[in-house]
């Protein structure tokens, strides 16, 4: 986690159900240790959005249309390697982690995981990027 001279890490969620959405934009504004840079509600928009806010994580659904966050993280991966990713699914199997974490993914949370570990696995995640 930053300390408290350190800057806010900027967090992108990419989620295609407005509910998730809303739910982590409120819990991740509430840190005073990140800031939300956006919300996008799929791969498309999401990958528009992280390369014009250039955030230090992105919080991305494994299941979406237009290549879900398989496509996400390869892309984000090969274009803004500095651009870390937490895989954030409602699966929580073992293969789906591990073609994830081989796409790039730096952290893979389960949807019934709790907040605090998502909110663990954001700021594990951030602190290794290079910000």
């Amino acid at each position: 986690m930053p300390d408290s001279t350190s800057r806010p890490l900027s967090v992108l969620i990419i989620d295609d159900s407005a509910d998730v959405r809303s739910a982590l934009s409120r819990v991740i504004s509430a840190q005073a240790d990140l800031r939300l840079a956006g919300a996008a509600n799929g791969p498309n928009d999401g990958i528009a959005l992280a390369q014009a806010v250039n955030p230090d994580v992105l919080v991305v659904d494994v299941q979406m249309p237009d290549g879900g966050g398989l496509r996400v993280t390869r892309e984000m991966a090969a274009t803004m390697p500095g651009v870390r990713i937490v895989a954030y699914s409602a699966f929580d199997k073992a293969l789906i982690k591990r073609v994830m974490s081989t796409a790039g993914a730096a952290a893979y949370v389960s949807k019934a995981a709790s907040l605090g570990e998502l909110l663990a696995a954001i700021r594990d995640t951030g602190a290794a990027s290079p910000v």
